[in-house]
């Protein structure tokens, strides 16, 4: 695999994927047909997927939709990163504790994995990632 066959997703992709009322859910669901036509792999990474049926619990209070990805995990509907220690020492370089509070840990997380991964292209619509070098996969020609 080359680093044009790999995205790495972030929850935020997952949520809109999922949740129809979301304002990126067209966008998304376009990314990945794409994404799907040109035999790209999108990898999500274990701290992403937690992160989404965490959100979809607290911020969402849809816990039919944060079970039904659950599901999905236990499935092995995606196709996963677990994060090694190697990864999550990568995070600590990329994260900034005292920059914005949108930008947290597990957007760290997500950054190391594509590197880890040799992939500059990450399924978020979080611009704080192209200011980390990375590229959007909605961006992506």
């Amino acid at each position: 695999m080359t680093k044009k066959n790999i995205v790495i997703g972030d929850a935020d992709s997952l949520i809109a994927l999922f949740l129809e009322y979301d304002t990126n859910h067209k966008k998304a669901t376009a990314i990945l047909k794409r994404l799907h036509k040109t035999g790209t792999l999108l990898i999500y990474p274990n701290t992403a997927i937690a992160e989404a049926i965490t959100a979809l619990m607290r911020k969402y209070t849809n816990p039919q939709l944060a079970s039904y990805i659950t599901q999905q995990y236990k499935d092995n509907r995606f196709i996963v990163e677990y994060i090694d220690e190697k990864i999550m020492k990568n995070a600590t370089k990329i994260f900034n504790p005292t920059g914005s509070k949108q930008n947290t840990f597990f957007d760290a997380l997500v950054a190391a994995t594509a590197t880890q991964l040799s992939t500059d292209t990450i399924f978020s619509f979080d611009a704080w990632y192209t200011k980390k070098g990375f590229k959007l996969a909605g961006d992506r020609a």
